[in-house]
């Protein structure tokens, strides 16, 4: 064999060890690329298998809350019957309660009164008035200061009348302010109080002769025709998170 045949036969092989390198290189380069895709794979069915568990632990949770609120609320107390027409402002051993309306704001506590209304938030005048309501049994009143999706929501469980009742120790307290998506103001309101001679038809929860209190939340949100409640949750309920919108 001639030396140009030689070198023409060596560049041939040259070239076919390159090319063969090249393709080796080229199958590398894909192993590699279908094992970073398996495992990106495998990451995210672990990711959305790790989801699926802990939103299945939290709606158990979730549900356990609600029925553990739910049966507290529904609980079944023996309470006198009702007498719609009883003034409780006759009751010389209530009025010597303290009836008066503390407000809170995370600082200090000062008591409301008609006198001073007026220099409180509005979204506290609201409350105290919705006090009033409770107080003095004016459940038609009462009724108008929740929302209509609150009452479709509500369904059988809105109570729609109730007797004068003889609220003391009363406390309102901001527990949360926002915004919510379409920018609409809310508060988040807790209001606690006791009840002596509970007769059952405002709050079912509490026991004739406990006098002992359930704080509830208010939720406030402000709309065309003012201030209305969107929900209304007992602190357990606010809490739990189980009962969010």
């Amino acid at each position: 064999m001639s030396d140009n045949e030689n070198d023409k036969f060596d560049e041939f092989n040259e070239d076919e060890e390159e090319i063969i390198k090249k393709r080796e290189e080229r199958e590398k380069r894909k192993k590699i690329f279908l094992i970073a895709v398996g495992v990106v794979i495998g990451i995210l069915i672990l990711l959305g298998l790790v989801t699926f568990i802990l939103s299945a632990i939290d709606n158990y949770n979730k549900s356990k809350t609600r029925n553990k609120e739910e049966k507290i609320l529904k609980q079944t107390n023996i309470f006198p019957e009702a007498d719609y027409d009883y003034n409780i402002f006759d009751d010389e051993e209530y009025m010597l309660r303290d009836r008066g309306v503390w407000f809170s704001d995370g600082v200090s506590k000062t008591v409301m009164t008609d006198a001073n209304l007026k220099t409180y938030p509005v979204e506290a005048q609201f409350m105290y008035n919705v006090i009033d309501l409770i107080i003095n049994g004016d459940y038609e009143e009462y009724n108008k200061i929740f929302t209509e999706d609150y009452i479709k929501k509500a369904g059988n469980d809105f109570r729609e009348q109730f007797t004068m009742q003889k609220l003391f120790e009363i406390e309102l307290e901001y527990i949360d302010h926002g915004q919510l998506s379409d920018n609409t103001d809310y508060w988040d309101i807790q209001l606690t109080y006791r009840i002596k001679d509970n007769n059952g038809t405002f709050r079912s929860d509490l026991e004739f002769n406990d006098e002992g209190a359930r704080p509830v939340i208010y939720s406030l949100i402000s709309d065309k025709e003012g201030l209305k409640v969107s929900n209304l949750l007992t602190k357990g309920q606010y809490n739990s998170g189980a009962y969010n919108n």
